[in-house]
């Protein structure tokens, strides 16, 4: 379990930012709906109910006590399309308690001492308060996208991930491409599971094809920044000598102006979709194409749309997504 916990701290920073840099977790989902305002007889307070377990969540740098549950609602409502099939809805609900498991059982980090999580993407997860703001993202719809939400959290409630009776690092990102990328590929620790498997429909997401376009002045500007030891001299078409790529096709790392550097920091520099990319490069200007949109370990949102399409349950989602594991009450977990 001591790469499991290594890991824990590897994505303490990042591993729910995408490189624009948005919710990976993925992505802090925003609905482009009309932002109508609500009917006056709607309800003012949802609440998801639950567990009975309570959780400190960091909102807006102030910690505040709330139940589990509706702070799973509340993380569901800011990272999963509430249009999603309710199968995907209910992976994305069990997926976020179970991270939020996962922090509680590690202790709370120093980013954070008076909280268990917080509410930024870059280190948690995105966080709404669904009562809230659910008329100005959704407008006319706001009643029916909660009700969604809160029946994928309720009808879940309590249950976690597990592997080898422990929470996991449920870590998602927006839609891998035709495979997930495995957390020792991109973050260089070898999880169980967080391994490489199929992960189709992603191409469903708006984003999954992408293009980053630079300058060669700008690509210049960005690398002696990023990696001030590159050597960019000529043109850009020999600025990139070699490459490895993953068991999914992500780069795992370049040599760029002669130094090797990992596909996941050349992503974070040039805020590219993914690193599942290839190159377009000429004597002026270099341009990615990207596959994909996040950092494609673990539950895809997009895999889980397509899988409950198809008619598979959460569970099938989740114990696919993640290698070895098993759905059981929050209470069945151990501490050691």
């Amino acid at each position: 379990m001591r790469k499991v916990i290594l890991l824990g701290v590897v994505l303490t920073g990042f591993i729910y930012a995408l490189p624009f840099v948005s919710g990976e977790m993925e992505i802090p989902y925003q609905d482009a709906m009309a932002q109508d305002s609500r009917s006056d007889d709607a309800e003012s307070t949802v609440t998801a109910q639950g567990s009975g377990t309570s959780i400190m969540v960091q909102i807006d740098g102030t910690p505040q006590q709330m139940e589990l549950e509706d702070y799973v609602a509340g993380v569901v409502a800011a990272e999963a399309p509430p249009t999603f099939p309710p199968e995907a809805l209910k992976a994305q609900a069990v997926a976020a308690r179970t991270y939020a498991a996962y922090k509680l059982a590690s202790g709370r980090p120093e980013a954070h001492r008076e909280a268990d999580v917080c509410d930024d993407y870059h280190h948690c997860a995105a966080y709404i308060d669904l009562a809230a703001e659910a008329s100005g993202r959704w407008g006319n719809g706001a009643e029916t996208y909660q009700n969604a939400i809160l029946e994928a959290v309720r009808s879940t409630a309590g249950e976690i991930v597990l592997y080898e009776d422990k929470p996991i690092i449920a870590v998602f990102s927006a839609a891998a491409a035709e495979k997930t990328e495995s957390s020792a590929d991109v973050w260089g620790n070898d999880v169980p599971y967080l391994q490489t498997v199929d992960s189709p429909g992603g191409e469903a997401c708006p984003k999954y094809k992408g293009e980053a376009h630079f300058t060669a002045e700008e690509f210049r500007a960005i690398m002696a920044k990023a990696l001030p030891a590159a050597k960019l001299d000529g043109t850009p078409d020999t600025w990139f000598t070699a490459s490895e790529r993953s068991a999914a096709g992500g780069i795992k790392t370049a040599t760029v102006g002669g130094v090797k550097v990992s596909g996941t920091d050349l992503r974070q520099a040039f805020g590219l979709n993914s690193t599942n990319f290839t190159l377009r490069a000429d004597k002026d200007s270099i341009t990615f194409l990207t596959t994909g949109y996040g950092h494609g370990v673990g539950l895809s949102q997009y895999g889980a749309k397509y899988m409950a399409e198809q008619g598979k349950t959460y569970q099938e989602i989740l114990t696919h997504y993640y290698t070895g594991t098993s759905i059981k009450p929050l209470s069945s977990a151990t501490n050691s």
